[in-house]
């Protein structure tokens, strides 16, 4: 009885709308309250409404009704309760701001707007009644009055890190990303560990392809919460698009420790290694991939690394797992079709080529495709109606212009009209080589052997050089018919040194012309040695080991000697600590330098009259040498001597055999190894300084393409043009 009676105390204090004139009202909110205690919500609207029947302007009352009515899902009692309310009390701030949150609660929100905006009407700086508007008008999508309104509450709270973060997201979304990144670098002055504020700017960077500030962002969030998986990710995601591969790992590698099958991760990492030439270590990460997730995208990416690594087996096998996943994929089944061209399986290839265009008729890649392997099955009628249909279509598709041109020039048919077409092609992308060898190919075949020559030539000299082997072998052909037999027999040979087995033919009988009229012989000798030099240029770049054993004065000494090669930058040597050598590395472009300058104090000074040598080879001058020079011919080598050099080389195949500085040294390279499908590498060598008997024995242990990564050690080189160097 003595809590009832302080309760009512309690109410009579509190509401001050009930009129003390009645008692029974009191009595009657006070039954309601405590039958709503009970859950009894019923008893309790009975009450309250009693209750009104005592005092129709109990604003209290109303109040609880709407919030019970609401409560049984009675919505429209509930508003009924409160637009009486709001009839009552319009010019109290409390009551508006319950009935702002009250219409919010029922998705009335034009008048739970309405609400606040008295609410400021009657109390301008009313701090909440300005974030609910700011968060209505955000949600209304009205940005621009969204950022007004937590302007004027940041004008209020001028530390509310909450408020510069959700001012920032008005403004990202209205595009002002410059406004949103300042808002978002207040929250962290603010508020230092706010982790929101670091990537809601790394996110707007990356957006902006502003990789580099986006990884800062990252990095400093990383400071503060290390370990996140998430940010690791994006950070690792951030470097690739930087094309800073070998960061990129090491980060993604960080956070594989952490989560070693976290898919995400470990496709980046796969795509890491395919920007890092790293194949091999591309297919093991695919290779758990697709037990992790073996889906569709995921067999398609692994049946196409094995495809550039030419095991066409593994690739079809992939390829087919993908379209068990997805039959109907018209990508899927043109990717599968382009493997079965590589492997020269042409049925195969027309028949799921022709099921990907069936599903996806415009698919003009397909349907080139298509059209070569009707082509390579002999039907080339309908390789040529495919061919025109997507000129129909696309009448600047150089690749189905020129096939179809091409192959008219082959067959000696329709000249003129493959002529119109291969001028169009030249025209659109001018310097593509088939494209203009295409062209000049096409003169061959009219005689006009002039023009052909100019085509062939510029197909042969764009940059970076195409090394292949029927532009040479066209040179050659128009070559003879101009009558420059040194100029053809340069062309065959260099086609013979690219696997052209009808160049070797043609080699053969230039050599007997060149052997009867010896008039000729000065001539050769200059190809011969023009031909060795483009054997060398084919090296556009190059990372070698070699084991090295040197002896001297009773003294041997075996190491290991790395070779960076980039014709842009000159060659790099580096050796590890010992013995005699201090570790570090020799850097010859115009002139040798020594890492650290000690070095050149520990290496013998025989072996530093190779760098010397090395520097020779790289400079213009060496060409120069060799023209310049006595040339004769002694049994199967070429012989250019001066007074200083004597340089020997193999007629037959067109290598560099032996370099002789007299009263010096004798460089021998005893044999070669194929390089990247066009060009040879020495596979062992032998210096020998017969004066103080000094000899050092070079055998190949490992070759490679150069990465980007390896090109950063050339002086500190980074520019973009080393990227194409190491594909070229």
């Amino acid at each position: 009885m003595k809590k009832i009676l302080s309760l009512t105390v309690a109410l009579i204090f509190c509401f001050e709308s009930f009129s003390y004139a009645s008692y029974s009202g009191y009595k009657s909110y006070i039954k309601g309250l405590l039958a709503l205690k009970k859950g009894k919500s019923d008893v309790a609207v009975s009450e309250y409404e009693r209750t009104l029947s005592y005092d129709t302007d109990a604003t209290t009352v109303y109040k609880d009704l709407a919030l019970v009515y609401l409560q049984q899902g009675d919505v429209t009692k509930a508003l009924e309760s409160a637009k009486k309310l709001q009839e009552l009390e319009n010019d109290n701030v409390k009551t508006q701001m319950f009935l702002g949150s009250f219409y919010l609660s029922i998705n009335e929100m034009l008048s739970a707007k309405q609400c606040w905006e008295r609410v400021l009407e009657l109390e301008p700086e009313n701090e909440m009644a300005t974030v609910y508007l700011a968060a209505y008008y955000y949600s209304d999508n009205k940005l621009k009055e969204s950022i007004d309104y937590w302007t004027k509450f940041l004008e209020q709270q001028p530390e509310s890190a909450e408020g510069y973060f959700q001012l920032g997201l008005t403004q990202e979304k209205l595009g002002m990303l410059d406004e949103a990144l300042q808002s978002y670098k207040k929250v962290n002055e603010i508020k230092s560990e706010a982790q929101e504020g670091y990537l809601a700017r790394a996110r707007i960077y990356e957006n902006k392809k502003e990789y580099k500030l986006a990884i800062q962002e990252y990095k400093e969030y990383a400071k503060l919460f290390s370990g996140n998986v998430a940010i690791l990710t994006y950070l690792g995601k951030c470097y690739f698009e930087e094309k800073k591969y070998d960061e990129a790992e090491e980060i993604v590698l960080k956070a594989k420790e952490t989560a070693p099958n976290n898919v995400i991760l470990n496709y980046l990492l796969g795509m890491i290694y395919e920007k890092q030439d790293k194949i091999d270590d591309a297919i093991d990460v695919f290779e758990h991939i697709v037990k992790l997730e073996p889906t569709a995208a995921n067999y398609t990416r692994l049946g196409y690394y094995y495809a550039l690594k030419q095991d066409y087996k593994s690739a079809e096998k992939y390829l087919d797992n993908a379209l068990e996943k997805e039959p109907l994929n018209s990508e899927i089944l043109y990717l599968a079709g382009l493997n079965y061209i590589d492997s020269k399986k042409y049925e195969k290839a027309k028949k799921v080529l022709e099921e990907s265009l069936y599903l996806k008729p415009d698919f003009n890649e397909a349907k080139f495709y298509l059209a070569l392997s009707y082509d390579k099955l002999k039907n080339f009628n309908k390789a040529e109606q495919l061919l025109k249909e997507i000129i129909a279509v696309e009448p600047d598709n150089v690749k189905a212009l020129n096939y179809l041109a091409y192959s008219y020039t082959e067959k000696t048919i329709h000249l003129d009209e493959a002529e119109q077409m291969l001028i169009k092609v030249v025209k659109l992308q001018p310097n593509v080589p088939a494209y203009l060898d295409s062209l000049g190919w096409l003169y061959y075949k009219k005689r006009n052997y002039e023009l052909a020559e100019k085509y062939i030539f510029a197909a042969a000299n764009t940059q970076p050089k195409v090394f292949d082997r029927d532009i040479y072998e066209h040179l050659g052909d128009i070559s003879i018919e101009l009558k420059k037999l040194s100029q053809s027999w340069l062309a065959y040979a260099v086609a013979y040194d690219l696997g052209s087995k009808t160049a070797k033919k043609k080699l053969n009988l230039l050599d007997k012309k060149f052997a009867q009229e010896k008039d000729l012989q000065q001539e050769k000798y200059k190809v011969v040695a023009e031909r060795a030099i483009l054997n060398f240029h084919r090296i556009a770049s190059l990372k070698s080991g070699y084991k090295i054993n040197i002896k001297m004065k009773g003294v041997s000494v075996s190491s290991y000697m790395s070779v960076l090669f980039a014709r842009k930058y000159g060659m790099l040597f580096e050796f590890p600590p010992k013995l005699s050598f201090q570790g570090g590395s020799v850097y010859i472009n115009d002139n040798i330098e020594f890492y650290p300058q000690a070095m050149e104090e520990n290496i013998p000074e025989d072996f530093t009259s190779m760098f010397d040598f090395a520097k020779l080879i790289l400079s213009k001058d060496f060409i120069t040498l060799l023209f310049s020079s006595d040339m004769k011919q002694k049994g199967k080598e070429i012989i250019y001597q001066n007074n200083e050099y004597t340089i020997k080389i193999d007629s037959a195949s067109g290598m560099f055999k032996e370099f002789i500085k007299t009263n010096s040294f004798d460089l021998k390279f005893n044999s070669y190894k194929t390089f990247n499908n066009i060009s040879k590498i020495p596979s062992k060598a032998t210096f020998i300084a017969e004066k103080n008997g000094f000899k050092c024995v070079c055998d190949l242990t490992k070759s490679s393409n150069v990465s980007l990564p390896d090109l950063q050690k050339f002086i500190g080189q980074t520019n973009d043009d080393s990227k194409s160097t190491g594909q070229d």
